[in-house]
C-alpha cells in the first residue's frame, strides 16, 4: 500500500462498483464496443451519448444494458468487500457508491452479496442520474453534498483512471485499487494505492477523525 497524504481526515467513502466492490473482469468492454460500434480506446458511454440520432442512442444503450444485466447476474463480491463495508459501518463512516453502471445492474449485483444490501449505502449514484459520469467530478460533489460531508473529507476508491481523475477534480481524497495487478495502470496520481480492499482498514484507522 502506497501513501501520498498524511494530514487529511476521512469521514466518508465513495466506492466505484464494477471491478471495485465486485470482482474485476465481469464486463468485456472490447465486446461491448464492437456491439455498439464504438472505436477502440473510446469510452463507451461518451460514444453513445455523442450519437447524433436519439434512436441510435436508445438502441446502443439497450445493448449496453443487456451486457451489464448479464454481467451483474454473474458477478461476485470482490475479495474483502463485505468485510470492509461492515468495518466502515462499525467505524461510523458514511459509505456510498458512484458508478458509470446503471442502477438496475448495481442492485442486481448487490443481490449476490451475502451480508450487504442497497440500504447499507447512504447514497448510490449511477449513470441514470442527471450528473455527468466519471471522469466528471459532478457526481462526487453531489454525493458529498447528500452525505453532508465536505468533499475534502471524502475518500473515493476505484479501480480505473476515471475514478481517480473524478475524485481529484472534485477535491476528494483518492485511492486507486490495483486488484493485485489486474487493474489497468492509472495515469492520474492517487493519494493511496491499494493492492486489495482489505488495506482500506489501515487507512481508516490512520485517517478517521477521533
Amino acid at each position: 500500500m502506497d501513501f501520498q497524504i498524511a494530514t487529511k481526515s476521512i469521514r466518508a467513502v465513495l466506492f466505484d462498483f464494477d471491478g471495485t466492490l465486485t470482482e474485476p473482469g465481469s464486463l468485456d468492454f472490447g465486446v461491448i464496443r464492437e456491439a455498439v460500434g464504438c472505436p477502440k480506446g473510446r469510452p463507451v458511454l461518451e460514444f453513445i451519448n455523442g450519437m447524433a440520432s436519439q434512436a441510435e442512442r436508445a438502441e446502443a444503450l439497450k445493448i449496453l444494458d443487456a451486457f451489464e444485466a448479464e454481467a451483474a447476474r454473474q458477478s461476485r463480491p470482490n475479495s474483502g468487500a463485505e468485510d470492509v463495508l461492515e468495518f466502515l459501518r462499525t467505524q461510523g463512516m458514511k459509505v456510498g457508491i458512484i458508478s458509470r453502471n446503471s442502477m438496475v445492474s448495481i442492485r442486481t449485483a448487490l443481490n449476490n452479496f451475502e451480508r450487504i444490501r442497497p440500504a447499507d449505502f447512504a447514497v448510490i449514484l449511477s449513470r441514470d442520474d442527471t450528473y455527468n459520469p466519471k471522469p466528471s467530478p459532478e457526481g462526487i460533489l453531489a454525493a458529498a453534498g447528500m452525505l453532508g460531508i465536505p468533499v475534502t473529507q471524502v475518500l473515493v476508491v476505484g479501480d480505473f483512471v476515471f475514478d481517480v481523475e473524478a475524485g481529484r477534480k472534485a477535491g476528494a481524497i483518492t485511492a486507486f485499487l490495483t486488484n493485485r495487478g489486474s487493474s489497468h495502470p492509472c495515469a492520474y496520481p492517487s493519494d493511496f494505492t491499494l493492492e486489495h480492499l482489505g488495506e482500506l482498514k489501515e487507512i481508516i484507522n490512520l485517517y478517521a477523525p477521533f
